[in-house]
């Protein structure tokens, strides 16, 4: 080896030495991975840091600006950061190579000298950024990339934030309590959703979803498998949406105790062709129909599998039985006859079973709360009962065993027809523990379920007589571990009394069995 390339090889020795020191271990002693035989300085390395390499062979990094590169992670704004939001460039709301300034918190795209975040850089004297679909951090204008592992050590913290990372063993048993970013402790999974208008609608949800175990973990499992994760976002963006924002209702990374839908909500908006937009309320059910619907039909195409995380744990089977009227009159009446030699019977899919609720009284009195039991209303699933639903046929309906896992209860309070916003108040009672064997055709012993989730309604009356500025407002009390009960209201999350729930308008509650 030449003396000329020994001098140099000591000087970046020290130089790497100097670069670990400023990052804040003055301690620690720097070890090469290069023999004294093997030495060989490439020459983009005499123009570049440990803790960077060039990134264009156009635009170089001097020496001078690889000298204050470390200091460039000082002026990281933590605070501002916010990575729940459509990932697209402030200037050319383009999707492809988005970067997010780390000091103002802005999105732009691209690196070259006249991409939206050269110029930014120059401008405002901002120079870290992170490419939002990569992870990898660069220092602007110079263009070269972080990758001192000190410095991505210290930068691990964002990365976590952005796009949180579960193993198969963390999966399994996640934290309880974490620390946001004030060092204040917040639940883990048990942290709000922000209402951005009026999409409390599709927050209560989300959040019931994602406190669904099996659909949780399997959401949380994209992290780690990589071919699944591949698929996924290649075959259904719904559901890569979808998980990344459950990985973010999980995480024990946050630096706010609260997460945004925005970028999920944007695909939720586009996929449904604009059928629960983030600025009017929709019913509840409508969309948890909906977005059970087609989650599980994108897994099922990305899996090429017929079953799926959804399909197991909440998908059901009922035997309808549908009979025809004919209409007869007789000493000026008219008689409903039934047909049941004419009688039709089928089996059917299910998601969600709807509970009917007796009509309310027109002249009540208000001092009087109408109330009924959980338990009386299932004898719709008796395979006896009969209800009307058009003025020529009478259904009944008996549930098919085995039964799912989950059980989503739906309590119509007439909240679905359109225009009404008064729905009815009746106040359904219901036990610790259902039974639902005796509304199950080949249940064999008890079926026992427990509430384990129930999304609630409120109203905010207005003053006007048609009722045109009356407000629903949606919240979620949810069953934990030790089974105490925390509400979830938009940012809201507070501990509740699971005793007291009956009092409440619940809408639609989901039961696992137990």
């Amino acid at each position: 080896m030449s003396n000329e390339n020994q001098e140099i090889r000591a000087v970046k020795r020290q130089k790497l030495a100097d670069d670990y020191a400023s990052i804040g271990d003055e301690n620690k002693t720097i070890e090469s991975d290069v023999s004294d035989e093997e030495f060989e300085i490439p020459d983009y390395m005499l123009a570049s840091k440990d803790g960077a390499r060039i990134g264009s062979q156009e635009s170089p990094a001097t020496e001078e600006s690889n000298d204050n590169s470390t200091h460039y992670l000082e002026t990281i704004n933590r605070q501002i950061l916010d990575f729940d939001f459509e990932k697209i460039c402030s200037v050319t709301l383009a999707n492809n190579n988005v970067y997010c300034c780390l000091v103002c918190g802005k999105y732009f795209q691209g690196r070259s000298k006249s991409s939206p975040a050269y110029v930014h850089s120059l401008q405002n004297n901002h120079h870290v950024y992170i490419n939002l679909h990569t992870e990898k951090y660069y220092v602007l204008p110079e263009n070269y990339e972080i990758i001192s592992p000190k410095a991505l050590k210290s930068l691990r913290d964002i990365t976590n934030f952005l796009n949180p990372k579960y193993s198969k063993e963390l999966v399994q048993k996640l934290p309880e309590s974490a620390f946001d970013l004030n060092h204040d402790p917040y639940e883990v999974g048990y942290v709000g959703l922000n209402n951005i208008s009026a999409n409390d609608y599709s927050n209560v949800i989300i959040q019931a979803l994602s406190h669904i175990e099996p659909i949780r973990n399997w959401y949380l499992r994209l992290s780690y498998d990589e071919s699944l994760s591949e698929r996924i976002a290649r075959k259904s963006e719904l559901n890569s949406k979808f998980g990344a924002l459950v990985r973010k209702l999980w995480s024990s990374h946050l630096y706010r105790a609260h997460v945004s839908p925005h970028e999920f909500l944007q695909c939720l908006y586009s996929e449904s062709k604009k059928q629960f937009p983030i600025t009017t309320q929709v019913s509840p059910k409508k969309l948890l129909v909906w977005l059970l619907n087609n989650l599980h039909v994108q897994q099922a195409k990305a899996s090429k599998k017929s079953q799926t995380v959804l399909s197991k744990a909440i998908r059901g089977q009922i035997r309808i039985k549908t009979v025809p009227i004919r209409t007869k009159e007789a000493d000026s009446k008219v008689e409903f006859i039934p047909e049941n030699e004419s009688a039709k019977e089928v089996e059917s899919n299910f998601w969600v079973l709807t509970l009917d609720l007796p009509s309310t009284p027109l002249f009540m009195d208000v001092s009087k709360i109408q109330e009924i039991s959980i338990l009386e209303l299932l004898q719709k699933y008796n395979g006896v009962q009969t209800s009307q639903t058009s003025s020529s046929e009478l259904k009944s309906y008996k549930l098919l065993s085995p039964l799912p896992e989950f059980l989503f209860l739906h309590i119509d309070r007439g909240l679905e027809k359109e225009g009404s916003t008064r729905g009815n108040p009746t106040v359904v009672q219901f036990p610790d523990t259902i039974d639902m064997a005796p509304y199950t055709e080949g249940a064999e012993g008890a079926l026992n379920y427990k509430l384990i989730s129930t999304i609630k309604h409120e109203l905010i009356t207005g003053s006007e007589l048609d009722h045109s500025d009356d407000k629903n407002q949606w919240a979620i009390s949810i069953r934990k571990k030790n089974d105490t009960w925390v509400c979830i209201k938009d940012l809201s999350s507070k501990p509740c009394d699971g005793g007291l729930l009956f009092l409440e308008e619940n809408y639609i509650q989901i039961w696992q069995r137990c």
